[in-house]
């Protein structure tokens, strides 16, 4: 087995996969966990799945997805201070509802988006679960690529939406206006400043 952790040197799958460059731009993944689109922060297609789907994908090599529509979430102006990815993601949420996004794809972009720490990113589309999504993505940027530098274990393609790409819904946010948030009992989209 080519990437077997033992302990002591392994991790949360969603965490470990892309700090170990096994997830990379352009690869289709799917983990047996609801935050496996965490790896959406490097433009990866990543989704959950249940444990005996996991098992009839490995088994036979192969998965059956109905292609998700997706909504484009553009994310502009000057973050406030201690602002960060989740609260970016928490105030998304507030506003679309836990079922806001369900079984569609939540695509991140804009200028606040481009200056975010691939921590921030990670966090983003980790939780784009929380609002229903199937999975969250960002299309790879020169942070995305330096992140990859020394962890890239194979080359890989990046993909970018098409300029005249099909959205269901495109949702503008003022990061402006976004103050730290805090989800309260008991669902993410209960999150106030």
């Amino acid at each position: 087995i080519e990437n077997y952790f033992e302990i002591g040197k392994m991790g949360i799958e969603h965490a470990l996969l892309p700090e170990k460059g096994l997830v990379l731009p352009g690869d289709v993944v799917v983990g047996a966990d609801s935050h496996t689109d965490t790896s959406g922060a490097l433009g990866a297609f990543a989704v959950g799945v249940g444990s005996t789907d996991l098992a009839a994908i490995m088994a036979l090599g192969e998965v059956w997805l109905k292609v998700p529509p997706t909504i484009k979430f553009i994310y502009s102006g000057k973050l406030n201070k201690w602002v960060s990815g989740k609260d970016l993601i928490l105030y998304t949420i507030s506003k679309i509802g836990v079922d806001g996004a369900n079984y569609k794809v939540m695509e991140f972009t804009g200028e606040a988006i481009r200056g975010l720490s691939m921590d921030n990113r990670f966090t983003i589309c980790n939780m784009a679960i929380e609002a229903g999504a199937k999975t969250g993505i960002i299309e790879p940027d020169e942070n995305t690529l330096e992140y990859l530098k020394g962890r890239a274990k194979r080359p890989y393609q990046v993909y970018k939406s098409d300029p005249n790409a099909h959205y269901e819904k495109i949702i503008e946010i003022d990061v402006s206006k976004v103050e730290p948030q805090v989800a309260f009992p008991h669902l993410p989209e209960n999150a106030k400043p």
